[in-house]
């Protein structure tokens, strides 16, 4: 299966592309081919030979000709080319915070530039003196960009791990299809169906991964293994044994593969989930019982070594099955043994969006292409929620041009009138606690979502206070991504949240899940908003259609802080929501 290799031809066309300084079009062009390869679960060249490439969305006569190349040759001659002209580690820098490519371009050019460590070299011989747009300032923040890549180089944000475990988990499953055994497992589950599972800190949802874990269950374990190390995303092999190997791959992530016969398949599950806190405890638990050799369920070293089902294993430990998200020992035994584990919300409870750009603001699609994106996914409501005026590099609205954007949204209303539209917007806080727009226009929308996009340097005080004005004001409803961190890019500002989630509380103000790079409210913090009785709002800050897809970020997020649907706003009906907006306190 070639879908990986393929797409990854296409990365490295538009980080090429993006050095040379390109047309941005084409940029885009090549990463949506990538995503559009990457994401197939049929394998390109069966597609290639059925003559139906171009039938895939996201592929143009460029990309299918490379597509076809590639698959003959083994290469593309434009990739090629390109190589030619940078040496490999110049890509790296582009992982640099603070270095966009034409800055990484200008230091190979003009100082010969081409890795982080030849970067680092430079800087500490000051070889960067003199060279237009490298001030101090610049360089001190590249440094610290540096080091940052350093400090999460070891680990993966979930919101790329998560795609890359899945891409590989279908690569797996396609190429060892014969020798894997998925008899009797539950069509529901399309992973486990087909015999693939992921395990691991991508499966109970953590932030940041420092590998990835899948389980195989096998009918021929040593043909499975044999496959997985010769995925073609495999950069080397570190570990390989006739049941369990461990590969790496871009970006450097070590992928470890579990076998298991059906039999105890559950119990293989069950250890590679972890976590480490939950293993012991369970073993603490299992060396106190007895039920766990009346349930035919053998343990070696405090580890079950059968078992067909994880089921299966905390049915022998005397307790309820425990849902990964929540294998962090943080309370799950204790609630399991008094029958209070909460009932998850699961992405079939997510009833609509309401946290979306379009291209009022800076989104690539129109408020209908919007709409009919989330009448597709089966929403029973959407919110447009463009940019204020003060974020003025993403064409913010002013009053005006909201209540000129009001006829389009009652135009699309009345073409999809089984689909609540809400009009709203995402109004920016402003240093001293105010809003971006008078109260007026604002008490004319459905929702406000109010946000920080600026003044990240204020102290923790300064901050908290206006945050706590903003949640305070009678027109907002929800405070989106409310600590400002970007997992893996940056940290965020210095903000009190146990006075934002008071606030929230006090105020009947929802604070938002962002299911994003960002995964902010993150999920202790959601946790802490949960037990406080204050309401969640789960949203993928939608700039593109494509973006709703992220949704199960946010949902895994919430799950690991045990939120239950009546926990999460997104999960009322459209007459429940527009009664909730409604409320005396949002409107006083």
């Amino acid at each position: 299966m070639q879908n990986a290799a393929v797409a990854q031809v296409f990365e490295d066309i538009a980080d090429c592309l993006e050095i040379a300084g390109e047309n941005v079009f084409k940029i885009r062009a090549y990463r949506r081919a990538a995503e559009a390869v990457a994401t197939l679960r049929e394998p390109i060249e069966d597609l290639a030979e059925a003559g139906t490439l171009a039938g895939i969305e996201g592929l143009g006569a460029a990309t299918i000709a490379k597509t076809r190349e590639f698959l003959a040759t083994g290469r593309v001659q434009e990739l090629e080319r390109l190589r030619e002209q940078y040496p490999p580690g110049l890509l790296e820098l582009l992982r640099v915070p603070g270095l966009g490519p034409k800055k990484v371009a200008q230091l190979f050019r003009e100082r010969g530039i081409g890795s982080v460590e030849a970067l680092q070299a430079a800087i500490a011989g000051d070889e960067l003196k003199g060279l237009a747009g490298f001030g101090p300032k610049t360089v001190s923040n590249i440094e610290a960009g540096i080091r940052r890549l350093g400090e999460t180089s070891s680990q993966l944000p979930l919101f790329a791990a998560l795609p890359l475990a899945t891409r590989l988990a279908n690569a797996l499953a396609l190429g060892a299809r014969d020798a894997l055994d998925a008899s009797g497992l539950s069509s529901a589950d399309d992973e486990e169906s087909r015999g693939v599972v992921i395990a691991g800190e991508v499966r109970r949802g953590c932030e940041t991964v420092s590998g990835i874990d899948l389980v195989a269950r096998a009918a021929d374990a040593a043909a499975v293994v044999q496959a997985f190390v010769q995925l073609p995303q495999a950069l080397e092999v570190i570990e390989q044994s006739d049941e369990r190997a461990v590969i790496r791959v871009r970006p450097g992530l070590p992928i470890t593969l579990h076998t298991a016969r059906p039999d105890a398949f559950g119990a293989a599950l069950f250890v590679a989930t972890g976590s480490g806190a939950h293993l012991e405890a369970a073993s603490q638990r299992a060396a106190s019982r007895t039920s766990s050799i009346a349930s035919g369920i053998a343990w070696q070293n405090g580890r079950p070594t059968s078992g067909a089902s994880e089921e299966e294993i905390y049915a022998a430990l005397g307790v309820p099955f425990i849902a990964p998200e929540m294998r962090e020992d943080s309370g799950e035994w204790q609630a399991a043994e008094q029958n209070r584990l909460p009932s998850l919300v699961t992405a079939s409870h997510f009833r609509g969006e309401l946290h979306a750009h379009s291209t009022w603001s800076d989104g690539t699609a129109s408020i209908r292409q919007m709409v009919t994106a989330a009448r597709e996914r089966g929403y029973s409501f959407h919110a447009v929620t463009d940019h204020s005026k003060a974020l003025v590099m993403t064409n913010g609205l002013d009053a005006a041009r909201l209540r000129e954007q009001a006829k389009e949204i009652a135009q699309v209303q009345a073409e999809f009138p089984d689909i609540k539209i809400l009009r709203g917007v995402e109004c920016d806080i402003l240093r001293d606690g105010t809003l971006d727009l008078d109260d007026d226009i604002l008490h004319e929308l459905d929702i406000v979502i109010a946000s920080v996009h600026s003044g990240f340097k204020l102290d923790e005080a300064a901050q908290t206070a206006r945050m706590v004005r903003a949640i305070s004001h009678p027109a907002v409803d929800v405070v989106a991504h409310p600590t400002g961190r970007i997992v893996g890019g940056r940290p965020g500002y210095e903000v009190n949240v146990g006075a934002l989630i008071e606030a929230a509380r006090d105020t009947a103000t929802a604070l938002e899940i962002n299911a994003s790079e960002r995964l902010d409210l993150r999920d202790v913090h959601a946790r802490a908003a949960r037990e406080a009785g204050v309401l969640l709002c789960i949203d993928t800050d939608a700039h593109s259609t494509r973006m709703f897809g992220n949704i199960g970020l946010g949902i895994l997020t919430a799950r690991r802080a045990w939120c239950e649907p009546a926990d999460i706003l997104n999960t009322k009906t459209a007459d429940e929501l527009m009664a909730w907006l409604n409320r005396p306190q949002s409107r006083a």
